[in-house]
């Protein structure tokens, strides 16, 4: 088992494993219910959408363009100028959101205006 195994494993069962390690118990058939259940939730949709959104959200600067995109509409420029990045860097972190659904374009004449999916259902409605 890898290192990163042991991230998935919550904390109860994380220490079931290591005493049975420790008291030299026959642990085969806990690690067969651990690959299943790892197995169960690789080839599931959901928890696949589940870790992109979490994955889009990983970075601050993401993070907190969303917030910032729940509170108020945006385009790029504006974006660039509250981090001091540039456009193209606001442009990327923006199209990771986007790709999770957490964020959509509008274009309006020249701009791209961003909104979070809830104010864009908002304001279609």
């Amino acid at each position: 088992m890898n290192r990163n195994s042991y991230l998935l494993m919550s904390e109860e069962r994380f220490r079931k494993y290591i005493q049975e390690i420790e008291h030299g118990t026959n642990c085969t058939e806990f690690l067969f219910q651990y690959e299943n259940f790892i197995s169960n939730v690789r080839n599931d949709p959901e928890a696949k959408k589940e870790y992109i959104i979490h994955k889009a959200l990983s970075k601050l600067k993401r993070y907190l363009m969303y917030k910032l995109l729940q509170e108020k509409p945006m385009c790029t420029c504006a974006l660039a100028k509250i981090f001091q990045i540039s456009e193209g860097t606001v442009t990327h972190h923006l199209k990771i959101l986007e790709k999770a659904g957490l964020i959509m374009g509008k274009k309006e004449g020249y701009f791209t205006r961003y909104y979070s999916m809830d104010k864009f259902i908002q304001l279609l409605s």
